[in-house]
């Protein structure tokens, strides 16, 4: 199981990416919305913000997003912690755990980038998401 800082930004995701690698090393892999397959419940559109990033430091990652236009910035919480796990019983297992008590974000759910992928708040609100990711994301 890994477990990494994901932040979220208002626009400057990229900004804040190369300064971070300035300073920690390594080069941040970027995803612009306008990369990604159209969101058919969404009519925002950003393609200039980040949808996805991360930044490789040691065998750890950083990973961030921007939110899209006009969304909030969360601010409980405004970063979530990362459970890349191993298989998709165990993303499930752990989701409903973290999701008794807590409030859902996005539901566990295959996505294009994941084969397991949720978001939650605990019920002590901590921001957690669970991924397994497919190959090669």
């Amino acid at each position: 199981m890994r477990i990494d800082p994901y932040l979220y930004f208002d626009g400057t995701c990229a900004e804040a990416f190369h300064a971070y690698a300035a300073l920690l090393g390594g080069e941040p892999m970027l995803m612009p919305y306008g990369d990604a397959p159209p969101c058919p419940d969404s009519d925002a559109t950003a393609p200039d913000r980040i949808m996805y990033g991360h930044l490789a430091i040691g065998d750890q990652f950083l990973m961030a997003s921007d939110v899209p236009p006009g969304t909030p910035l969360p601010t409980s919480p405004h970063a979530f912690v990362n459970l890349g796990v191993d298989s998709d019983a165990d993303a499930e297992r752990i989701f409903a755990a973290l999701s008794q008590g807590g409030e859902v974000r996005a539901p566990m759910a295959e996505t294009f980038f994941a084969h397991r992928f949720g978001m939650v708040v605990d019920r002590f609100g901590t921001g957690w998401m669970v991924m397994r990711s497919k190959q090669g994301c």
